[in-house]
Protein backbone atom coordinates (compact mmCIF):
# COMPACT_ATOMS: atom_id res chain seq x y z
CA UNK A 1 0.00 0.00 0.00
CA UNK A 2 1.65 3.25 -1.11
CA UNK A 3 1.95 6.39 0.96
CA UNK A 4 -0.71 8.28 -1.01
CA UNK A 5 -3.27 5.53 -0.53
CA UNK A 6 -2.52 5.44 3.19
CA UNK A 7 -3.07 9.19 3.39
CA UNK A 8 -6.39 8.95 1.54
CA UNK A 9 -7.47 6.12 3.82
CA UNK A 10 -6.63 8.23 6.88
CA UNK A 11 -8.55 11.22 5.53
CA UNK A 12 -11.45 8.95 4.62
CA UNK A 13 -11.64 7.60 8.17
CA UNK A 14 -11.53 11.11 9.64
CA UNK A 15 -14.41 12.10 7.34
CA UNK A 16 -16.36 8.98 8.30
CA UNK A 17 -15.99 9.71 12.02
CA UNK A 18 -17.07 13.30 11.42
CA UNK A 19 -20.21 12.12 9.62
CA UNK A 20 -21.02 9.70 12.44
CA UNK A 21 -20.56 12.49 14.99
CA UNK A 22 -22.84 14.75 12.95
CA UNK A 23 -25.32 11.88 12.79
CA UNK A 24 -25.33 11.77 16.59
CA UNK A 25 -26.17 15.48 16.71
CA UNK A 26 -29.00 14.95 14.23
CA UNK A 27 -30.35 12.00 16.25
CA UNK A 28 -30.40 14.20 19.34
CA UNK A 29 -32.24 16.92 17.44
CA UNK A 30 -34.87 14.42 16.28
CA UNK A 31 -35.31 12.92 19.74
CA UNK A 32 -35.60 16.36 21.34
CA UNK A 33 -38.12 17.51 18.74
CA UNK A 34 -40.30 14.48 19.47
CA UNK A 35 -40.06 15.08 23.22
CA UNK A 36 -40.96 18.73 22.65
CA UNK A 37 -43.93 17.72 20.50
CA UNK A 38 -45.33 15.24 23.00
CA UNK A 39 -45.04 17.65 25.91
CA UNK A 40 -45.48 20.83 23.83
CA UNK A 41 -42.34 21.86 25.68
CA UNK A 42 -41.19 25.25 24.42
CA UNK A 43 -37.81 25.08 26.19
CA UNK A 44 -36.96 21.85 24.39
CA UNK A 45 -38.20 23.30 21.11
CA UNK A 46 -35.97 26.34 21.57
CA UNK A 47 -32.98 24.07 22.27
CA UNK A 48 -33.52 22.29 18.94
CA UNK A 49 -33.56 25.61 17.09
CA UNK A 50 -30.38 26.82 18.81
CA UNK A 51 -28.53 23.56 18.21
CA UNK A 52 -29.42 23.61 14.53
CA UNK A 53 -26.75 26.24 13.91
CA UNK A 54 -24.13 23.88 15.38
CA UNK A 55 -25.17 21.23 12.86
CA UNK A 56 -25.06 23.78 10.04
CA UNK A 57 -21.47 24.65 10.96
CA UNK A 58 -20.57 20.97 11.11
CA UNK A 59 -21.91 20.52 7.59
CA UNK A 60 -19.70 23.28 6.26
CA UNK A 61 -16.63 21.84 8.01
CA UNK A 62 -17.17 18.30 6.74
CA UNK A 63 -17.90 19.43 3.18
CA UNK A 64 -14.63 21.37 3.17
CA UNK A 65 -12.72 18.31 4.37
CA UNK A 66 -14.28 16.19 1.62
CA UNK A 67 -13.42 18.77 -1.05
CA UNK A 68 -9.81 18.92 0.14
CA UNK A 69 -9.49 15.14 -0.20
CA UNK A 70 -10.96 15.25 -3.72
CA UNK A 71 -8.78 18.13 -4.87
CA UNK A 72 -5.51 17.20 -3.20
CA UNK A 73 -5.47 13.42 -3.38
CA UNK A 74 -7.70 12.49 -6.34
CA UNK A 75 -9.01 9.22 -4.86
CA UNK A 76 -10.22 6.44 -7.16
CA UNK A 77 -12.53 3.42 -7.03
CA UNK A 78 -14.32 2.84 -3.73
CA UNK A 79 -12.47 5.75 -2.12
CA UNK A 80 -13.84 8.11 -4.77
CA UNK A 81 -17.36 6.71 -4.35
CA UNK A 82 -17.11 7.12 -0.59
CA UNK A 83 -15.94 10.74 -0.72
CA UNK A 84 -18.51 11.75 -3.34
CA UNK A 85 -21.37 9.95 -1.58
CA UNK A 86 -20.24 11.36 1.75
CA UNK A 87 -20.82 14.90 0.50
CA UNK A 88 -24.39 13.97 -0.42
CA UNK A 89 -24.88 12.29 2.96
CA UNK A 90 -23.63 15.38 4.79
CA UNK A 91 -26.24 17.49 2.98
CA UNK A 92 -28.99 14.99 3.85
CA UNK A 93 -27.96 14.99 7.51
CA UNK A 94 -28.19 18.77 7.67
CA UNK A 95 -31.61 18.70 6.01
CA UNK A 96 -32.90 16.11 8.48
CA UNK A 97 -31.80 18.42 11.28
CA UNK A 98 -33.67 21.23 9.51
CA UNK A 99 -36.86 19.16 9.65
CA UNK A 100 -36.42 18.70 13.41
CA UNK A 101 -35.82 22.44 13.79
CA UNK A 102 -38.87 23.27 11.67
CA UNK A 103 -41.03 21.11 13.95
CA UNK A 104 -39.60 23.03 16.89
CA UNK A 105 -40.33 26.38 15.23
CA UNK A 106 -43.96 25.35 14.67
CA UNK A 107 -44.27 24.52 18.37
CA UNK A 108 -42.75 27.87 19.31
CA UNK A 109 -45.17 29.73 17.06
CA UNK A 110 -48.07 27.78 18.57
CA UNK A 111 -46.97 28.84 22.09
CA UNK A 112 -48.74 26.07 23.93
CA UNK A 113 -51.81 26.02 21.68
CA UNK A 114 -53.77 22.83 22.33
CA UNK A 115 -53.36 20.18 19.65
CA UNK A 116 -55.89 17.37 19.19
CA UNK A 117 -54.64 14.42 21.25
CA UNK A 118 -55.10 11.46 18.89
CA UNK A 119 -53.41 13.00 15.83
CA UNK A 120 -50.59 14.21 18.08
CA UNK A 121 -50.02 10.67 19.35
CA UNK A 122 -50.08 9.25 15.82
CA UNK A 123 -47.65 11.85 14.48
CA UNK A 124 -45.25 11.19 17.34
CA UNK A 125 -45.43 7.46 16.55
CA UNK A 126 -44.67 8.22 12.91
CA UNK A 127 -41.74 10.35 13.99
CA UNK A 128 -40.40 7.46 16.07
CA UNK A 129 -40.44 5.17 13.02
CA UNK A 130 -38.66 7.80 10.93
CA UNK A 131 -36.07 8.34 13.66
CA UNK A 132 -35.50 4.59 13.98
CA UNK A 133 -34.93 4.38 10.22
CA UNK A 134 -32.36 7.14 10.47
CA UNK A 135 -30.57 5.51 13.40
CA UNK A 136 -30.44 2.15 11.61
CA UNK A 137 -29.12 3.78 8.44
CA UNK A 138 -26.32 5.46 10.36
CA UNK A 139 -25.52 2.12 11.99
CA UNK A 140 -25.23 0.59 8.51
CA UNK A 141 -22.82 3.37 7.55
CA UNK A 142 -20.75 2.77 10.67
CA UNK A 143 -20.50 -0.93 9.77
CA UNK A 144 -18.18 -0.25 6.84
CA UNK A 145 -21.10 0.96 4.68
CA UNK A 146 -23.02 -2.32 4.87
CA UNK A 147 -25.39 -2.38 1.87
CA UNK A 148 -27.70 -5.07 3.21
CA UNK A 149 -28.11 -3.32 6.57
CA UNK A 150 -28.88 -0.10 4.71
CA UNK A 151 -31.61 -1.78 2.66
CA UNK A 152 -33.18 -3.35 5.75
CA UNK A 153 -33.03 -0.05 7.64
CA UNK A 154 -35.41 1.70 5.26
CA UNK A 155 -37.67 -1.23 4.37
CA UNK A 156 -40.51 0.36 6.41
CA UNK A 157 -40.58 3.68 4.52
CA UNK A 158 -43.97 2.75 3.03
CA UNK A 159 -45.27 2.42 6.59
CA UNK A 160 -44.38 6.06 7.27
CA UNK A 161 -46.06 7.15 4.04
CA UNK A 162 -49.21 5.23 5.02
CA UNK A 163 -49.15 6.73 8.51
CA UNK A 164 -48.92 10.22 7.04
CA UNK A 165 -51.93 9.61 4.79
CA UNK A 166 -53.97 8.27 7.72
CA UNK A 167 -52.97 11.28 9.80
CA UNK A 168 -53.99 13.69 7.04
CA UNK A 169 -57.45 12.11 6.90
CA UNK A 170 -57.74 12.14 10.69
CA UNK A 171 -56.77 15.80 10.96
CA UNK A 172 -59.05 16.78 8.06
CA UNK A 173 -61.94 15.20 9.92
CA UNK A 174 -60.98 16.98 13.12
CA UNK A 175 -60.78 20.35 11.32
CA UNK A 176 -64.26 19.83 9.85
CA UNK A 177 -65.61 19.25 13.33
CA UNK A 178 -63.62 22.07 14.94
CA UNK A 179 -63.28 24.84 12.33
CA UNK A 180 -62.57 27.45 15.00
CA UNK A 181 -59.22 25.74 15.76
CA UNK A 182 -58.30 24.77 12.22
CA UNK A 183 -54.87 26.42 12.51
CA UNK A 184 -53.78 23.81 15.06
CA UNK A 185 -54.74 21.09 12.60
CA UNK A 186 -52.80 22.75 9.79
CA UNK A 187 -49.72 23.03 12.00
CA UNK A 188 -49.97 19.33 12.82
CA UNK A 189 -50.16 18.53 9.11
CA UNK A 190 -46.88 20.36 8.62
CA UNK A 191 -45.28 18.51 11.52
CA UNK A 192 -46.39 15.18 10.05
CA UNK A 193 -44.89 16.22 6.71
CA UNK A 194 -41.54 17.02 8.32
CA UNK A 195 -41.27 13.57 9.91
CA UNK A 196 -42.27 11.91 6.63
CA UNK A 197 -39.43 13.82 4.98
CA UNK A 198 -37.04 12.51 7.61
CA UNK A 199 -37.92 8.99 6.47
CA UNK A 200 -37.40 10.01 2.83
CA UNK A 201 -33.99 11.48 3.58
CA UNK A 202 -32.97 8.43 5.61
CA UNK A 203 -33.78 6.42 2.48
CA UNK A 204 -31.60 8.74 0.40
CA UNK A 205 -28.72 8.09 2.80
CA UNK A 206 -29.34 4.34 2.53
CA UNK A 207 -29.07 4.61 -1.26
CA UNK A 208 -25.72 6.38 -0.90
CA UNK A 209 -24.49 3.63 1.41
CA UNK A 210 -25.44 0.96 -1.14
CA UNK A 211 -23.60 2.99 -3.79
CA UNK A 212 -20.46 3.18 -1.66
CA UNK A 213 -20.50 -0.57 -1.08
CA UNK A 214 -21.48 -1.80 -4.54
CA UNK A 215 -21.17 0.99 -7.08
CA UNK A 216 -24.87 0.56 -7.86
CA UNK A 217 -27.41 3.37 -7.55
CA UNK A 218 -30.61 1.76 -6.26
CA UNK A 219 -34.10 3.20 -5.83
CA UNK A 220 -35.08 2.13 -2.33
CA UNK A 221 -38.26 4.19 -1.98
Amino acid sequence: MNEMHLLVEKKREILKQGILAMGDLVSTALRTSLDALRGQDLALAQAVVWDDEVINRERRTLEQEALVVLAAHQPAGRDLRLIGASMEMIAELERIADHAADVARILLRAEGQAFPEDPLIHIAAMGEVAMSMFSDVMHAYAQNADAELARVAVACENEVDAQEQETIQEIAGWICGNPQTSMAGIELLWIAHHYERVADRATNIAERIVYIATGETPELN
